[in-house]
């Protein structure tokens, strides 16, 4: 869900208008308290900056995650035996805790019932219901929630791993350690999309990030 601009200080933002100025002011007072100068060149325009880049970092807050699947109408088929995954899909977010970003891939796997969607909007999916403040462990469950909600799966099995910046700042040492989260629905076991079990056959697409196309793999 894009923001787009509505007034000189503010952005609509679905039914709400994100006030910039005030946003602005915040990061103007946090300067002071810090000990900077928000008035000298370097920061005279980084108030302004940063509530630009928070309010498009948290622009998928009040977004409809499961419209983003259903928009267009999903493709009606018959049960599709095996399990479907759209891997690598990059994404990032911001730790509500440290107001901080973290990085990394998702994979998405699920089983299909009546109906599938898009891959893109698949890979849409994760990229706007990570743009807000909150817990790589959230993030995961929301994405699950929607593919369920809106597809009506037999299961879905939602894989993150990312490097988190508050790890980063705190102990340079462990900033590339990888956080891995798992959140899942319905009958599709965590062992079978993860490849510990043997079962149904799978098909598996990888999201490459520079082309913004969608390939198939050999899963095998």
């Amino acid at each position: 869900m894009a923001i787009t601009p509505s007034c000189s200080d503010g952005y609509r933002r679905g039914g709400r208008t994100v006030d910039l100025g005030a946003a602005a002011d915040a990061v103007r007072a946090l300067l002071v308290a810090l000990g900077e100068d928000p008035e000298r060149p370097g920061l005279a325009k980084t108030p302004a900056r940063v509530s630009e880049q928070f309010a498009l970092a948290f622009s998928g807050i009040d977004a409809d995650l499961g419209a983003v699947l259903t928009d267009g109408g999903l493709v009606e088929t018959e049960p599709v035996r095996g399990v479907v995954a759209l891997t690598k899909i990059p994404f990032r977010s911001t730790c509500e805790h440290h107001l901080t970003p973290f990085r990394g891939h998702a994979d998405v796997f699920y089983a299909p019932g009546d109906a599938v969607a898009g891959f893109s909007r698949i890979a849409d999916l994760v990229g706007l219901a990570a743009r807000r403040p909150q817990l790589q462990e959230q993030l995961g469950e929301r994405i699950a929630e929607a593919m369920d909600d809106a597809l009506g799966p037999r299961g879905v099995v939602v894989r993150l791993s990312a490097t988190h910046e508050c790890i980063a700042v705190r102990n340079p040492a462990s900033a590339n350690a990888e956080a891995v989260t798992i959140a899942s629905r319905g009958e599709l076991s965590v062992s079978e999309v993860l490849g510990e079990l043997e079962g149904a056959p799978k098909v598996q697409y990888r999201y490459n990030e520079a082309s913004s196309r969608i390939s198939e793999t050999d899963s095998s």
